[in-house]
């Protein structure tokens, strides 16, 4: 999950930057992205910082806009990106079952200027799914470090992985 929004937002920075990388010395360009994906996570597939630990597929739904601020050196080459995200929601479901979570992290892309990959840092809080009468069954928040392919390079912060209490809280 955590590679599939990577790779949305490695979308979204690439289409700003080309759009702007003919221009000269611009100032920070801004663009507005509305945004959807639908994940089919297998049992065992990536799911969040983890794996699907339920004996059920589960299906992910992202939803909502991502703004990007692209900023450029004085060659107007892009340097940097700035993604946050407007009402975007993670939605996991299964066996007729469903649980919402807000996610409200600001992402910081950086542009690797010798390979051209990306960078991303977001902070803050990722997601928090709570179940009446449990608590938490997943949550992140904290400072995360991936890399363009959406590999985890570091992780600092809370980090309830998906368990027991999340598959119990989407079975029939």
């Amino acid at each position: 999950m955590i590679r599939a929004r990577c790779l949305a937002i490695a979308a979204a920075c690439m289409v700003a930057a080309l759009s702007v990388a003919s221009a000269k010395a611009a100032p920070p360009s801004v663009e507005v992205m509305p945004f959807e994906l639908i994940e089919i996570v297998a049992p065992g597939g990536p799911l969040v910082f983890g794996t699907n630990p339920c004996p059920f597929t589960i299906t992910v739904h992202h939803q909502g806009t991502f703004v990007a601020t692209t900023f450029f050196d004085q060659d107007g080459t892009p340097i940097r990106q700035l993604v946050r995200s407007e009402g975007f929601t993670e939605t996991y479901s299964a066996n007729g079952r469903s649980l919402t979570t807000k996610s409200i992290a600001p992402v910081t892309v950086t542009i690797d200027p010798t390979s051209g990959g990306f960078i991303f840092s977001g902070s803050g809080n990722q997601r928090h799914v709570t179940v009446s009468g449990v608590g938490l069954v997943l949550a992140q928040a904290g400072h995360q470090v991936t890399d363009g392919e959406g590999n985890l390079i570091s992780f600092t912060g809370l980090n309830i992985p998906a368990g027991s209490d999340f598959c119990s809280a989407l079975s029939a």
